[in-house]
């Protein structure tokens, strides 16, 4: 039920989901405001009526608004610690403070205190905004929580005796209508915003050609991913041989349908754990975490059987074959930070373009090619 009530109804981006959501847990200071403003309508109307049930109210209101901080705090520190909190808790008590309000506002219409009525329904009308902006992920969720405000106060005031005021319940059809829709439009434009601002970040940080990441925010990308002494790190630096004659005879688009076929081939050789990126015309990168030195040489020289052990066909009905160096070096036997271990691997690459196709770092290599 509480998936159901919290669902934004509209296609958002996964990602983009935990930020939404952290918008209901949000502005604890409009939290505290609102009760504070119900405690001072609740005792005020204890205090004109004489009735003992407004105490009890107050007293409830409290004690929600010691659990709903409590639970906000709690997931402020799943976010300062980069975790994703539950947010049931603080839904559940959401719903249950503004149940509250409808069953206080309810009571106050029940006593016919016109000036206690009169500054309830300011209240009431003015609760309205805040819950609208801040539930906006969850239409549902709002509307549920202005029906729970809003409808038992326009019951207990069509329970005094007068019976025009009955006309109040079906007025309470068109805002809950209206609130619904508006929410909705303002969803759909959001949803479009954040799905636009996501085909962008992956135009950004994708080659639009096979797919692969590319060098765009690189140190970002390598820094998410585990390395110590118990997670070893393989970084693998690739670049295909005989690569340029391909365009110049058989055209660019020929050289496109070997490197998609290239970055296929990296794909079903390395697996989902592995980051690949196109580092720029025929140049790739793989990163490829928890596996040994002598498991890297493995996969790099899978990786040159499968890449230059069969050829790529073209447009034109030909086919193609290619030739790769790579050069790899390990975390934490070669280098002992990333920024090294990329340039040992391309120090790598160039020992592997000289010599043998694929190359482990050699600090004596190194040197040479310095010198």
């Amino acid at each position: 039920m509480l998936a159901w009530l919290v669902d934004p109804t509209t296609d958002i981006p996964r990602d983009a989901r935990p930020l939404l959501y952290g918008a209901l847990l949000a502005a604890p200071g409009v939290v505290v405001i609102g009760v504070l403003s119900s405690l001072l309508i609740t005792v005020a109307a204890a205090i004109r009526t004489g009735l003992t049930q407004f105490w009890i109210f107050a007293a409830i209101d409290i004690a929600l608004l010691l659990l709903r901080l409590r639970a906000v705090r709690r997931c402020q520190r799943h976010f300062r610690a980069g975790t994703l909190p539950t947010i049931d808790r603080s839904v559940l008590l959401t719903i249950a403070w503004c149940a509250l309000q409808g069953i206080i506002a309810f009571a106050i219409g029940l006593s016919g205190d016109l000036a206690t009525i009169v500054i309830e329904t300011a209240f009431i009308l003015g609760l309205v905004a805040p819950i609208c902006a801040r539930n906006h992920p969850a239409p549902r969720l709002a509307v549920t929580l202005v029906l729970l405000c809003d409808v038992p106060f326009k019951i207990g005031l069509a329970l005094t005796g007068h019976p025009i005021l009955w006309i109040l319940i079906p007025l309470s059809v068109p805002l809950l209508a209206s609130v619904r829709v508006l929410l909705r439009n303002f969803t759909t434009i959001l949803a479009a915003s954040l799905n636009a601002a996501e085909r962008n970040r992956l135009l950004a940080g994708h080659d639009p050609l096979t797919g692969l990441a590319n060098r765009y925010d690189l140190d970002a990308q390598l820094a998410r991913l585990t390395a110590s002494p118990e997670h070893p790190l393989a970084l693998l630096c690739l670049d295909l041989d005989r690569f340029k004659p391909i365009n110049d005879r058989f055209g660019h688009a020929a050289g496109d349908a070997v490197l998609v076929g290239v970055a296929e081939r990296l794909h079903a050789v390395a697996g989902e754990q592995a980051l690949i990126v196109r580092l720029g015309g025929d140049e790739f990168l793989l990163a490829l975490p928890g596996l040994s030195p002598g498991q890297a040489q493995s996969l790099a020289e899978q990786l040159a059987r499968t890449i230059s052990g069969s050829s790529y066909p073209i447009d034109s009905g030909e086919t193609i074959t290619v030739g790769v160096s790579i050069g790899y070096a390990c975390f934490p036997d070669d280098a002992t930070s990333l920024s090294v271990l990329r340039n040992r691997a391309d120090d790598a690459l160039y020992s592997a373009k000289r010599g043998s196709g694929v190359r482990r770092y050699d600090p004596q290599a190194a040197l040479t090619h310095v010198a």
